[in-house]
């Protein structure tokens, strides 16, 4: 089985290492960018045209909201997730609303992520657990 191909979005450097390190260590995966702004997470999703993209919510310059609808537009077969350490349903909605397939916190562990990674990787919607049942997404 080919690797999922994934780009991983965050401003801070330490949680890009973490979680490209989970990425690295998971046959599954193959973690091909990690990208600290929106604007590089375009000009790279427009590039290699990832199966997931990894998206945190709050970025300067280009929001994760903006770029997931703007790489959404230039790569349609990209699925996205957006990320935030928020809980708050508005956040995952706004974010959904724009084009993203799933919803993970920076709290979720590193199974969550690979469920979610899959799961949308498969054309299905994901919400953390932290999330569930406070969300309500229409099927894609």
């Amino acid at each position: 089985m080919k690797p999922i191909t994934v780009i991983f979005v965050d401003d801070h450097p330490l949680i890009r290492k973490a979680w490209a390190f989970i990425l690295k260590h998971d046959p599954r995966f193959r973690l091909i960018a990690a990208c600290e702004s929106g604007e590089e997470a375009i000009e790279k999703s427009s590039q290699l045209c990832p199966d997931v993209v990894i998206m945190d919510i709050r970025l300067k310059g280009i929001s994760g909201i903006e770029a997931t609808k703007l790489i959404r537009e230039n790569c349609p077969g990209t699925k996205i997730i957006g990320l935030s350490f928020h809980n708050q349903p508005d956040h995952a909605q706004e974010i959904i609303e724009n084009g993203a397939m799933g919803y993970l916190t920076k709290l979720s562990n590193p199974e969550e992520i690979f469920k979610a990674i899959l799961e949308v990787q498969q054309g299905r919607s994901y919400i953390c657990k932290e999330m569930a049942g406070r969300l309500v997404i229409a099927p894609f």
